[in-house]
């Protein structure tokens, strides 16, 4: 059985707190296409970035890609498949807590998605980068991931949104 995890990530800075920026940012969906895929690994990755400097147009279509350590360590996210179904921990933005704690967690059973929404927002150099990330998690075949996101609600959306001022 395949995991995948479709990753949406938006970022902005400041110029697009407001119109005619956020309604461009708002307009960014939590669900896109999953490309064909021909690889049979357990752990599927599919990365789709929205940005300010792209006025939030999706760029180029990513193939999938298999869920790697670099993945792991880039988002707040641990997947872990056995023949009960995945165990998706989730930890959050937060500052890092050592060891690292789930915020949530839950058993995905075959055939089955959970969306998890976050943001949060970085210092760099001098302004704030605001980010939105949607993981979008579907434990069963990858080929049928679109067929499934669009026909079956998710098991459970988890919000972790914060206000981020």
């Amino acid at each position: 059985m395949q995991t995948l995890i479709q990753v949406i990530e938006t970022s902005w800075t400041g110029a697009s707190r407001g119109a005619p920026g956020s309604v461009a940012r708002s307009a960014v969906p939590e669900r896109v296409t999953v490309p064909d895929c021909a690889l049979d690994d357990a752990l599927l990755l599919h990365l789709v970035v929205f940005d300010e400097g792209r006025q939030f147009a999706a760029g180029d279509a990513l193939p999938l890609l298999r869920f790697a350590q670099q993945h792991e360590e880039r988002f707040p996210l641990a997947v872990r498949a056995d023949g009960a179904g995945a165990q998706v921990d989730y930890f959050g933005y937060q500052a890092q807590r050592r060891p690292r704690k789930a915020v949530s967690s839950l058993l995905l059973e075959p055939n089955n998605w959970v969306r998890i929404v976050a943001n949060c927002r970085v210092a760099q150099e001098a302004a704030w980068v605001y980010r939105k990330l949607v993981f979008n998690i579907v434990h069963g075949p990858a080929y049928r991931a679109n067929e499934l996101m669009a026909s079956k609600a998710p098991l459970a959306r988890i919000d972790h949104q914060q206000h981020l001022w």
